[in-house]
């Protein structure tokens, strides 16, 4: 296996990881107890630390990483949550053996460890999986969608920032992957993970008004990254954007729960704006204080 196809096979595990994420997304959102839903939390954050870990290989291999998914890994819903978690325990065993054939054939020691270390993980998901599932069917809880009626206009709001949210943290992931300043690199990584929080409340929001999340495909592909300075501008735009428009969306609600969540959220992309501002500043004075060295 030549450099290129090592490269091919990582990028399908990240899309595969990135797949399980949103599968077990969805299910977060639909179960409403918390006792499932923190342990699903929890292995979907594990999932996470894989895409990166996946992802990092690409970028030492000198690749260029993709964050795609696979559609046809990704099954959610069903009449009950034991149907649900019957779901991510399938997703888990299919990872274990797309994992485990990879292992038979790929030579780089490095991955070899890598893959060795992904499957005990899954293979310890697929039994929280499957105890899960088999609480879920002592109780033989169904999903009470049907005996909601939520109202189209919010659920269309909800769904649109929810979109939204999944988009910037594909924007962020990328950037983290592939920019070449690390302190930038940390502030990326720090806003993806901030925005995850707020796709996971606007989730949970959905399901709990008795809709259903759209985590539908976003746009997956990157153009290439502009100089730092010309990045960071864009995003300091994008920020107080996205602000903004929580904002005109908080004053136009009714329902004082959501007007609280758009408002936290405002708050924090608030946060960002001033973060990228602090490290554009900071960026600008360290260029200017080179130059006058160079010149002295």
């Amino acid at each position: 296996m030549d450099k290129r196809e090592l490269i091919s096979l990582l990028l399908y595990d990240v899309a595969l990881e990135h797949s399980a994420i949103v599968q077990y997304l969805y299910h977060i959102f639909l179960i409403t107890d918390a006792n499932i839903t923190s342990e699903i939390e929890e292995i979907a954050r594990q999932e996470m630390r894989h895409l990166k870990w996946f992802a990092q290989k690409v970028v030492q291999l000198g690749g260029q990483v993709v964050l795609d998914r696979i559609e046809d890994m990704i099954s959610v819903g069903g009449p009950d949550w034991a149907d649900m978690l019957s779901k991510d325990v399938w997703a888990e065993e299919e990872a274990i053996r797309i994992y485990s054939q990879q292992l038979e054939i790929v030579k780089d020691d490095s991955v070899k460890r890598l893959l060795e270390r992904v499957i005990k993980d899954e293979q310890d998901h697929r039994i929280e999986f499957s105890e899960l599932a088999e609480k879920a069917r002592e109780g033989l809880v169904c999903l009470p969608l049907e005996e909601q009626k939520p109202d189209p206009k919010t659920l269309e709001v909800l769904n649109r920032f929810l979109k939204e949210e999944y988009q910037t943290i594909i924007n962020y992931l990328y950037q983290f992957f592939h920019a070449k300043d690390c302190s930038y690199k940390d502030i990326m990584f720090d806003l993806a993970i901030e925005s995850m929080v707020h796709m996971g409340k606007l989730g949970e929001k959905i399901g709990e008004l008795g809709g259903m999340p759209d985590l539908s495909r976003v746009d997956f592909s990157q153009k290439p990254l502009k100089s730092l300075q010309e990045q960071v501008r864009g995003e300091i735009l994008y920020e107080q954007e996205t602000g903004g428009e929580y904002k005109k969306s908080a004053e136009s609600l009714q329902d004082p729960d959501l007007k609280r969540l758009f408002t936290f959220i405002e708050n924090q992309e608030e946060y960002h704006k001033q973060k990228l501002l602090e490290f554009f500043r900071l960026m600008n004075r360290l260029t200017v204080g080179d130059l006058r060295k160079r010149n002295a």
